[in-house]
């Protein structure tokens, strides 16, 4: 299993590699963290992330990372240290990437 937030970073990461991190929000995470919960149960019967998702108002959302970005609102968020990457395993990884690859062009909303 891997930290809810490590999965945000990477996100936020590849969105900056992508040069999309102009469209890196709080609500763009919460919904790709949604996404990788879900795509991981599916497949393995095990969640991802020890973490809850809870649906909100305006979509699903991991409150520990979106507590941990709240500061920033609707606003870009900033990259991160990329020294978590050595703590996902490659196996995660490549999950995250098919993630990425295919929903993270799509806006938040």
């Amino acid at each position: 299993m891997i930290d809810c937030l490590n999965a945000a970073r990477y996100f936020i990461v590849r969105a900056y590699e992508d040069g999309i991190e102009a469209e890196m929000t709080n609500m763009k995470v919460q919904k790709l963290l949604y996404y990788s919960q879900s795509l991981h149960l599916a497949l393995y019967d095990e969640p991802f992330f020890n973490e809850e998702i809870q649906a909100w108002r305006y979509g699903p959302v991991c409150p520990p990372a979106y507590r941990f970005y709240s500061e920033f609102e609707a606003n870009q968020l900033p990259v991160p240290n990329q020294d978590f990457l050595l703590e996902i395993s490659n196996e995660k990884k490549k999950l995250l990437s098919e993630i990425w690859e295919y929903f993270g062009g799509y806006h938040a909303y």
